[in-house]
Formats: structure tokens, sequence, C-alpha cells
């Protein structure tokens, strides 16, 4: 229990966010300069905005050309989404920005499927690092969290309208090749991003049948942070009065969990399966407030 304390204060805390947030615009600075534009892939979001200005262009940098461009994005998010959401997103962004005016360096991949690759696992994994913070990566996140928050226009569909315009764009351009190798690229970067995220936020749901349900539960309470729901059950062939319990735990306490279940009903019925996304009740929720 004084583990699970920790790491929710952990969560919350600004020298933590600001790390993560450090970590994540490092990794995503270098896909972008060292991979991404040298090989003239086109990524998603307001960073894809600001390659495609450059590719056409070529007038300042990348890193400034999206700072550019998000400074009107983060004025208008001032007054649509909670300041210190914004205020940690702005951080993120000037932090890639920054990073990016100092890297003058290329990662030697030669092959263009293998650079679209590189360059969808480091921002993928860039992008996860910093939505684990009460932040984001920043960009399109802005306005896709205000019209969420608004009007409830899911987040997903108003960035795929947007990358989806960005690619339209690009293939007027762009050699058609390349605009697929950027697809490519924007598939594996979602695919890590979803990796990274259920890397941290993993839990097991655990379902317990037992004719001893309240005193497994109470024993639940008194040992484990996060609680647990009894219903009142029915055995089907027996006609004996069960409790089905429903509590969500983690990896490294499931084991002690079980032992703590038969320890008190030998008999008991332990199914666990695993769950992504736990929020509310005694699990923090992120908010953007």
């Amino acid at each position: 229990m004084a583990l699970y304390t920790y790491n929710r204060k952990l969560a919350q805390a600004v020298w933590w966010n600001i790390l993560l947030l450090t970590i994540g615009a490092f990794v995503m600075a270098v896909a972008v300069q060292a991979v991404a534009a040298p090989h003239g892939l086109l990524s998603g979001g307001l960073m894809g905005a600001a390659l495609l200005v450059w590719y056409g262009t070529g007038a300042l940098t990348v890193p400034v050309l999206y700072l550019l461009i998000c400074l009107p994005v983060y004025l208008w998010g001032w007054f649509f989404v909670g300041r210190r959401f914004l205020l940690y997103t702005a951080y993120g962004s000037g932090m890639t920005a920054l990073f990016g005016m100092f890297i003058n360096f290329t990662i030697p991949v030669t092959s263009e499927l293998y650079a679209g690759i590189v360059a969808g696992v480091m921002t993928g994994a860039a992008a996860g690092i910093m939505l684990r913070t009460l932040g984001s990566a920043g960009g399109t996140d802005v306005v896709a969290v205000a019209l969420k928050e608004r009007w409830n226009i899911p987040i997903g569909q108003f960035t795929f309208g947007v990358n989806f315009v960005l690619f339209l764009l690009g293939a007027f351009f762009m050699p058609f090749d390349t605009i697929i190798l950027s697809m490519i690229m924007m598939f594996i970067q979602a695919q890590v991003l979803e990796y990274v995220l259920s890397m941290f936020n993993k839990r097991k749901l655990v379902m317990i049948i037992s004719e001893q349900g309240e005193a497994v539960c109470e024993a639940i309470l008194v040992s484990q942070p996060f609680g647990a729901t009894m219903i009142r059950g029915k055995g089907a062939y027996s006609g004996g009065n069960r409790e089905v319990l429903v509590t969500v735990t983690t990896n490294t306490v499931l084991k002690q969990l079980e032992n703590l279940v038969f320890d008190i009903d030998p008999h008991a019925l332990f199914i666990v399966e695993n769950t992504f996304y736990v929020s509310g009740g005694q699990f923090s929720r992120k908010s953007y407030a």
C-alpha cells in the first residue's frame, strides 16, 4: 500500500512530469531531425505540418517552424483547456524544438524502409512517455482535447482527420512512395505508443468466487490498496450461496493476493484477466483541467 501511495504522489510531482517530458522531447527531436527529415518522411500533427512547410520552402529549420506553428494553437488553447495541461504540453513542445536546434547529426540508416520503422518506433515511444505525464506530446493534442471536452468529438477521429488532410497535401509535391512509407511510419508510431502506455498502465482484473467471500473481502481490504466489490451469487449446480469478488491489482502483488485467497478458502475459484485501462476510484485519472 505504501508503494502504491508513493506511485500516485510521484505521478503528480512536478519534477517527475518535467523529467518525463524532457526525455520524451529529446527522443522526439532525435527521431525527427536525425531520421525522418533526412529521409524526407512526413509525420502527423503539427510536427508533420512543420516538416511539410520545410520540405516545400526550406525556410528556417523544422524545430523553429514547429514552435511557430504551435504558438497560436497554445494561445487558443489557453481559453479552452486546463492551464496545467497546457503548460506541461507547451514545455514538452518547447523542449522538442530546443533539442532539435542542436541536433546536427543523422542516424546512419540507408534503407528508406528501415528509416520509417526507426522513426515510427522512436516517435511512438516519445509520445507515449510524454502522455504518461500531466501534459502531452503537444501539437494537435491541445485542439483534440478541447474538442473532446466541449463537444465530445473523439480524439482519435480528429487526429485521423488532421493527418489525412496533411498526407493529402503532401501527395501534391512529394513522391507517392514517400507518402506510403510515411503512413507505415505513422502506423508503427501508433502501435508503439499504445504499447508504451500499456506498459505503465497494465492492471490485473481479478474475480474470486468463494463460499467465504466476506472473509476474503475483509482480508483484501486490509492488505490491498485497491479495494474490492462483492456481488451475491448462487451456484448453478449446487444451489449454494456464493460471493463473487471483483478487484483490480498489479502484477507485482498478484501472487500475494492469490495466496491470501486460498489460505482462507482452498476451494475458491480465482480468475485473472489483463486490463489496460483503469480510471477513477482509487486509481488516478488524468485530468485536463
